[in-house]
């Protein structure tokens, strides 16, 4: 044993001999003959096929250790069918061994065995019975097959219910336990190549070789496609394979870790032939047959002394070319770094790998690119890179986040490239470079920050190169959340807390208290007015504030820099009261009124409406301006509300209490006027106060509409005063009224009955209006121009046109309307009865003839 220790310090690296020397310690327990290369890695990574390759090339047992679980569960399986078909027995049989009944086909243990008694289903997910079922069940590994009992089981362990089932079984710790025991059994005495989980970490920590087998999980899907023993579509056996890599990942016992001292090979663009071969390369370079692991000569069975093969192959001690070693730095020279690593010569590094300069004596871990006679060509890049892609494929399915520094933008500006390290880039599509919308990508670039790796996959265009998409956005909401659960759960209420102006809004601005945001409400700046938050904080300015609401359920904050200072409205009456006349500043002006500050953080509104007595102001800006000092009374307070209602007009005079005063009924005024609508005129009677004139007021006979036919802005005009209201603040003034009514003269000089003589005025369908005496204009409707009820009366209104003559009797008239109405007929039925009452009232002679009523008739329409 002496000699095989020398002979291992004279080509094995100090580091690696540790290892090997620890190792050895362990294997002296182990009966001799004993070697065990361990293949550890997760499903799909070619673990099966390189065991048993590398078992039939180095002439020694392969052992899949996955097969035992995958038996137990099988054998468990079979359990579950006989307790079911016991539960449905009308004389089960509870002491039945575990026969070869079909394996249900069943995914889910909690919901597929409906027949069992409530009794069974306990057991079945009672940890213990399973346990004890594990102790009895009979399982054996035999040239390279998998048994249960005396039964081949091999074709059945990947199946699609057992692989469902599998890790339910293998997540119990004590039926780990039993199954490592089994498993160290079988290899006693043996040279064995095993693969399976947890060998190298948990199983066999005393391996003579570990290796740990990864490869992309697309690889590793297309592989377990080809196989041809599932079911399953490819989408489907991919979530299947990162459910369960993430299930194997997460066990606190067995889980599936890389171990420090095992040799990693990224299997996704490499065969087996070339994996196999790295592997044996090491297990030479380790003389796992050689020395004090004699190998038994078979020569006359077909089987030739694997260690004599492996020493005529390779170089007994020059490093092996892609491998990864662990070295250290003996000079720096010209621009190359000499580093020993255990072989005949050192090896050269440039110095341009490295950050720094390194010193004599500093380890370091390199890539052995070549082996030539001046000594290894080795790169630390490409040792840096190897181990990078170990730990972004762990942090890409233990789901951690991983360093990098933002770079560029990619030429179409759809995201970012991101350097890892060790000359990785990866890809940050520009959305998930924030948690909110970049306005300004260039911003970001040069930014060192931490990112989710979302997925790693096989580039097409570069062999060996892998295609990573990263996430920032995902990382800081996720740091934001746990900061701000922090957040509600140590502050609270009235407590100080620093932050920095995020952004504004109309309301406030945001405030960022490390990665997520606080409410600064405008009202809660100061308890003053604020007219603008962006003039009364600065962006990116890092300010105090006070806690005043935490809502837990909608995870909302608001803060107040105000409540700092103690509040002005305590002491409010202690300094004004009502109908007090004070002093203020115009701070701010709406459409409704102005804001009037009396003190720090007092503001109060004086009302549009409460502006001058006599002006009717649109717009308080033409009253008042921002920064004017006012003099106002307090009319109102709400302590609670924190409001204050204040008047202007009421520190100046009342002109309307005397107003009947200057401008009582009856009186004339000449003045100007400064309005006309369509219903009339404003005539200004003083500064601030208007008159009203009606359009109906204009004439008593003239119907003006609109009122600007009559009346212009800017002309004088002679009026009266006919009404005077100061409660309603109202003068009514009229034209007309400087004149007598000529409706009035009219009705006293005419009555119903009467006959008049007019001019045609105007002509409508309907009728003619005819004007009279005095200007009074009155209709003749049509109906009362014919004679009789048998004339045309649209024929007799064709007779009138404007301008004519025409006499009619009065027969409606009404004064407060202004409204009269004509008869023609009527008129000529008035003149015939005048005739006749002649005609019967004259004296005849008898020299006078006979004389008819139809001559008087005919002589009267012969008129």
């Amino acid at each position: 044993m002496h000699g095989g220790g020398e002979r291992e310090r004279s080509f094995v690296h100090p580091r690696t001999r540790c290892v090997a020397v620890r190792a050895r310690t362990v294997l002296q327990c182990r009966p001799m003959g004993t070697v065990i290369i361990a293949l550890d890695g997760p499903a799909g990574s070619g673990k099966s096929s390189v065991c048993r390759l590398l078992a039939s090339r180095l002439g020694a047992q392969c052992l899949n250790t996955g097969s035992f679980y995958r038996a137990f569960t099988l054998a468990a399986l079979r359990r579950v069918s006989e307790l079911a078909v016991q539960a449905c027995s009308p004389s089960p049989d509870p002491d039945a061994a575990v026969g070869c009944a079909a394996v249900p086909h069943a995914t889910n243990l909690d919901t597929s065995y409906a027949p069992l008694t409530a009794q069974k289903k306990v057991a079945l997910f009672d940890e213990a019975y399973w346990v004890s079922f594990a102790r009895t069940v009979a399982l054996s590994y035999r040239a390279g097959v998998m048994y249960v009992g005396e039964e081949n089981v091999e074709s059945l362990l990947r199946s699609d219910e057992v692989e469902s089932a599998v890790s339910y079984f293998a997540a119990m710790p004590a039926i780990r336990a039993i199954m490592t025991g089994k498993i160290r059994s079988a290899v006693c005495g043996a040279r064995v190549v095993c693969e399976g989980r947890d060998l190298t970490t948990v199983v066999f920590v005393d391996a003579d070789l570990k290796c740990y087998l990864d490869a992309s999980i697309e690889a590793r899907v297309a592989r377990r496609w080809a196989q041809g023993t599932s079911r399953l579509s490819k989408q489907e056996l991919e979530q299947r394979m990162r459910a369960r890599d993430a299930h194997d990942r997460a066990r606190t016992v067995g889980g599936l870790r890389c171990a420090p001292d095992a040799l990693y090979v990224d299997t996704s663009c490499l065969t087996i032939e070339e994996v196999c071969e790295r592997i044996a390369r090491e297990a030479h370079r380790r003389a796992l047959w050689g020395g004090e692991r004699s190998v038994e000569n078979q020569e006359g069975k077909g089987t030739p002394l694997v260690p004599r093969q492996l020493q005529e192959r390779y170089s007994f001690e020059a490093p092996e070319p892609g491998s990864v070693r662990m070295g250290t730095v003996v000079q720096v020279n010209a621009g190359t770094v000499f580093v020993d690593i255990g072989g005949k010569s050192e090896g050269r590094v440039p110095v341009e790998e490295f950050e720094a300069p390194p010193k004599a004596g500093d380890g370091v871990r390199v890539y052995v690119e070549r082996v030539t006679p001046y000594g290894p060509e080795l790169s630390k890049t490409k040792a840096d890179r190897l181990g990078l892609k170990v730990k972004l494929r762990d942090a890409e399915r233990d789901g951690t986040p991983v360093e990098g520094r933002i770079v560029r933008l990619t030429e179409k500006k759809s995201g970012f490239e991101v350097d890892l390290g060790a000359g990785m880039m990866a890809f940050l599509p520009i959305s998930q470079s924030d948690c909110q919308k970049v306005d300004a990508p260039e911003s970001l670039i040069g930014l060192t920050s931490k990112f989710y790796i979302e997925r790693i996959s096989q580039s097409k265009q570069h062999r060996g190169n892998d295609n990573i998409v990263i996430n920032r956005r995902r990382y800081l909401e996720e740091r934001a959340r746990q900061a701000r659960e922090e957040f509600f759960n140590s502050v609270h209420i009235e407590d100080s807390v620093s932050g920095v102006v995020k952004s504004f809004t109309s309301f406030g601005a945001f405030i960022d208290l490390g990665g997520f945001d606080g409410l600064l409400h405008v009202n809660d700046m100061s308890w003053g007015h604020v007219a603008r938050p962006r003039e009364f904080v600065k962006k990116g300015q890092t300010i105090e504030l006070k806690v005043i609401r935490l809502d837990q359920a909608e995870k909302r904050i608001n803060l107040s820099l105000k409540h700092f200072q103690p509040d002005p409205w305590l002491e409010f009456e202690n300094k004004f009261g009502v109908n007090d006349v004070v002093k203020g500043r115009v701070t701010k002006i709406a459409d409704f009124g102005a804001f009037i500050e009396l003190a720090e953080g007092i503001e109060g509104l004086a009302h549009i409406s409460e502006f001058s007595w006599v002006k009717k102001t649109s717009k308080p800006s033409d009253m008042v301006k921002i920064g004017d000092e006012v003099e106002c009374m307090i009319l109102g307070y709400d302590i609670q509300a924190g409001r204050v209602s204040l008047g202007l007009k009421q520190v100046t005079a009342n002109p309307w209490e005397e107003i009947e005063a200057r401008y009582p009924v009856g009186a004339r005024f000449t003045r100007r006027i400064v309005k006309v609508t369509n219903a009339g005129a404003f005539i200004e009677m003083e500064e601030g106060i208007d008159g009203f004139l009606h359009v109906d007021d204009l004439s008593w006979v003239k119907r003006t509409r609109p009122a600007d036919h009559e009346l212009e802005v800017g002309k004088e005009i002679e009026c009266m005063v006919i009404e005077c209201d100061p409660q309603a603040r109202r003068i009514r003034l009229g034209v007309k009224q400087l004149s007598d009514n000529p409706w009035q003269v009219f009705a006293n000089a005419y009555g119903v009955g009467s006959t008049v003589e007019g001019e045609v005025s105007s002509v409508t369908d309907f009728g003619i209006f005819v004007r009279v005496p005095g200007g009074v204009e009155g209709l003749v409707r049509k109906q009362h121009l014919v004679e009789n009820r048998d004339g045309d009366p649209g024929e007799a209104l064709r007779k009138y046109a404007v301008g004519d003559r025409v006499k009619a009797v009065i027969v409606d008239m009404n004064v407060k309307d202004r409204k009269v109405a004509f008869s023609v007929r009527d008129y000529q039925r008035k003149v015939q009865r005048d005739e006749l009452s002649r005609y019967m009232s004259a004296p005849r002679g008898e020299d006078e003839g006979s004389f008819t009523l139809g001559d008087l008739m005919r002589q009267t329409s012969g008129k």
